[in-house]
């Protein structure tokens, strides 16, 4: 049987184990070894797109024959594509298609009628250090030389070399109603026509992709991403994430990271392969789910390092299927990881959202319950922010919810802590008098325990294991939800993004695991701690610990994203008003006895 104390000291324990856990890798000094050893942050560099119309000649006078056949665009064309990607440089040669829908803009090379570029028109880049780029740059989730997006091979060829002509004739096209509008290119083989028809529309995030040829029954067709995706979020304040591969049959999906260059394959009835990035997803997908074969190739991305210790991870994938018909229909998914975006599809593309990978599968099968529970607590924060049209509020009213849920429990739980510090002097005569016999001791506190009516056993620390999934879930999700980034809220005017640190100013230093910001919140919260722990903490052997768990809560909440933050704080608040109302009903019970 466990002492009072023991209880005490064992929810203590247990909360102090499970902050451990969940804020060690969100520490500033785990960030900076993280990008600094694990995943360098590349340096920005100027977005240029040049595309070369290259005939098909030897592989030594490719590079002469590319510089002489440059065919730029008139001066009033580069102005206008200008303003339309709000890029400070922007060089465009005459064989690159420029199409723009509500969502993206898109460049679609003729040299193998490839992708080169897809901005997404609702996001831009934060970087703190660079005003410029903060303020007019587009994120493009293709990456700088490293390959581009939906090649195209055949029988085994590799045609990203080959000339696709455009048969269309405006270059820059803008998507303005709800019309697809189709871009054709064409390459012809010794008399054999093949054709690759890019299909757009506004209001998604979906590439269609058709490729023609005559003969084409019966031929393996590849459709590849060779490029890999770019990771959006290079600012210091944002918590790095490793990109993740994925492949899925439309219900059940797979989620895999390598540490180095490596080559992942499967066979089956898969509808898709894709990447993600922190807040981005490329996929390859075929709605038919036909037999297929997936590749799935990590690479060293070169243009990441930040120094020359490490390259960046990243992936180049590929689906395979045997040709059923002359036409075969893909289509790409290049866009957000947007709850509801993703959902609409009906392909399990939400399952990309929060996996659960490596060692950290085999923690209570967490892999089987936590991205449920993770993907509820979204969904109910996208409903509620619906309604308040503000995620601070939302949050708040999050954690209400959550208390109201679990108060029974954690009223039970007060009251029975309460009654036992009341009964603290007599348990510890109890242990004095009898420290020579613990089977007289125990039967003699189990008496005192029946005769003030108190359940030893009432598991105190109880209700906040059954709210550590969702603290956990809420963790996680401020996070990676694309929703949270760059969310504002009216009850702290001066955050800026709840998906982020708090930073009121930077200090001159930098601080072990506290870091460089100064932040308001975290010392709020902290002192909230104390005042909590002044409350519940009544055993002289745990005094410690009202002291050292405020300080500890403020050096690692201090780099939590401000919304997680804000939960707790609030958490504490309550926790304060409800002890205070607890007391008094007890109170007002042993008067009225």
């Amino acid at each position: 049987m466990k002492k009072g104390n023991e209880v005490n000291k064992n929810t203590v324990l247990a909360i102090f184990l499970i902050l451990i856990v969940v804020t060690l890798f969100s520490t500033e000094s785990y960030n900076k070894f993280f990008y600094e050893n694990i995943y360098p942050r590349k340096q920005y560099v100027s977005r240029t797109y040049e595309t070369t119309v290259v005939k098909e000649i030897k592989k030594e006078e490719e590079t002469k024959n590319a510089e002489d056949t440059k065919r730029y665009i008139d001066t009033n064309k580069v102005e206008k594509i200008y303003d339309t990607l709000n890029e400070s440089v922007v060089t465009i040669q005459n064989d690159t298609v420029i199409i723009e829908t509500d969502k993206m803009i898109v460049a679609i090379q003729e040299k193998g009628a490839t992708i080169i570029s897809a901005k997404m028109k609702e996001y831009k880049y934060f970087d703190e250090k660079n005003e410029e780029r903060k303020k007019n740059s587009i994120v493009d989730i293709i990456p700088l030389n490293n390959g581009n997006g939906a090649s195209l091979s055949i029988k085994g060829e590799n045609l990203d070399t080959k000339h696709f002509e455009y048969t269309g004739n405006e270059k820059t096209i803008k998507v303005n109603d709800e019309k697809e509008i189709e871009l054709s290119f064409s390459y012809n083989e010794n008399g054999n026509e093949i054709k690759k028809n890019f299909i757009f529309k506004n209001n998604t995030y979906k590439v269609k992709l058709e490729v023609l040829k005559n003969n084409l029954i019966g031929q393996n067709i590849e459709i590849g991403w060779k490029c890999g995706i770019e990771e959006s979020e290079i600012s210091k304040a944002m918590q790095p994430e490793i990109r993740t591969a994925h492949y899925s049959d439309g219900k059940q999906s797979q989620h895999f990271q390598m540490n180095k260059e490596d080559n992942e394959t499967a066979s089956g009835e898969y509808k898709w392969v894709g990447i993600t990035s922190k807040y981005f997803f490329a996929a390859i997908v075929n709605d038919k789910g036909t037999n297929a074969d997936l590749s799935i190739q990590s690479f060293k991305q070169n243009d990441e390092v930040i120094n020359k210790k490490d390259n960046a991870i990243n992936y180049r994938i590929s689906y395979a299927t045997v040709a059923e018909e002359n036409i075969e229909r893909f289509w790409i998914y290049i866009g957000p990881n947007d709850y509801k975006e993703l959902k609409k599809y009906n392909l399990s593309f939400d399952n990309n959202l929060f996996p659960v990978l490596s060692w950290a599968k085999h923690l209570f099968f967490s892999d089987k319950w936590f991205p449920a529970i993770a993907e509820a607590v979204l969904w109910l924060l996208i409903k509620l922010h619906a309604i308040v049209k503000d995620y601070g509020v939302t949050i708040i009213l999050l954690r209400l919810l959550v208390k109201l849920v679990t108060y029974p429990m954690t009223y039970s739980s007060m009251k029975s802590m309460s009654r036992m510090r009341d009964i603290q002097p007599k348990i510890q005569h109890l242990r004095d008098k009898h420290k020579n016999n613990p089977k007289k001791m125990n039967e003699e506190m189990m008496a005192l325990y029946k005769k003030e009516g108190i359940n030893p056993l009432n598991p105190g620390c109880l209700p906040m294991f059954l709210q550590m999934p969702i603290f956990i879930a809420l963790f996680v999700v401020l996070r990676k939800a694309i929703e949270l980034r760059g969310a504002e809220t009216v009850i702290l005017p001066w955050v800026h993004d709840l998906s982020k640190p708090e930073m009121i100013f930077q200090l001159p230093w930098n601080i072990p695991l506290y870091g460089n910001n100064f932040a308001i919140l975290p010392i709020i919260m902290a002192i909230l701690t104390y005042f909590q722990n002044k409350m519940t903490i009544k055993d002289p052997n745990q005094k410690a610990m009202i002291y050292f768990m405020p300080i500890f809560m403020l050096v690692l909440f201090n780099s939590f994203s401000s919304g997680l933050v804000l939960y707790w704080t609030l958490s504490n608040a309550f926790a304060i008003v409800q002890q205070i109302i607890t007391d008094k009903q007890i109170k007002k019970i042993t008067t009225t006895k």
